[in-house]
């Protein structure tokens, strides 16, 4: 049940390509009755999170825990400056962990993230992280503090509809940020996936408002139309 929550509440270059939690679990894996363990790694040909420029190309791998409800995971990426000139670069590791549960015909989970740079490429995120899934929609909200130069809180909320429903193998999300000047904005993607010879595959073509966070490319990436080709591999 975690891999289809995780699935529906994640954008498809996450789930697939950045290789976010429960994506594919390995059969080969299994720890002991009842849990499993897998392993992934990823390629992206830009790295975009919640419609803010983090890197150009980008390589990814993580490792995720489930057992029953619970899940627990770390995914690692790196990051660069996007050609802007900064000089900074670094790598980005992740650690989350959770629970998932159903009631009635609704998937929901609860959990927390944190979000970690080297090289002072950012400051660090940590956030709660709370969803819900019925049919074809979800929404997904995150209660964050980025530890910045001064503390500042922060929200995002994501609404996702599976168009499957309409006859098209695709996914139009919308999400909107929350909290001060420097976190905030609007974004909108349509992602598609597929998986080729074990590999999964990913599209995604978004659209940013020209106030959302500038992230590593500066004003180059605001009020922007961006495209991401997306490679993933679980075992």
């Amino acid at each position: 049940m975690i891999k289809k929550l995780m699935s529906k509440f994640l954008p498809a270059v996450m789930v697939i390509t950045m290789s976010v939690p429960f994506a594919v679990a390995s059969e080969s894996a299994v720890a002991e009755e009842g849990s499993s363990v897998s392993y992934n790694v990823g390629f992206a040909s830009e790295y975009w999170y919640r419609g803010v420029h983090q890197s150009d190309a980008s390589v990814s791998f993580g490792a995720d825990y489930e057992n029953g409800g619970f899940y627990a995971g770390t995914w690692w990426a790196d990051v660069g400056n996007g050609g802007d000139g900064s000089g900074k670069d670094g790598l980005e590791h992740d650690y989350y962990a959770g629970y998932g549960w159903s009631m009635g015909s609704a998937d929901l989970y609860v959990g927390a993230t944190g979000y970690y740079y080297t090289d002072n490429f950012d400051s660090d995120y940590e956030e709660m992280n709370f969803g819900i899934a019925m049919g074809p929609i979800s929404i997904d909200y995150a209660d964050g503090q980025y530890d910045g130069s001064a503390n500042q809180d922060y929200d995002y909320t994501s609404i996702a509809l599976d168009l499957g429903v309409v006859g098209l193998p695709m996914t139009f999300t919308a999400g909107y940020w929350g909290g001060s000047s420097s976190l905030q904005g609007n974004v909108y993607t349509l992602d598609y996936s597929t998986t080729v010879a074990g590999v999964d595959v990913g599209l995604q073509i978004g659209k940013n408002d020209d106030d959302i966070t500038a992230g590593t490319g500066g004003t180059s990436t605001t009020n922007t139309t961006f495209g991401v080709f997306s490679l993933g591999y679980s075992f």
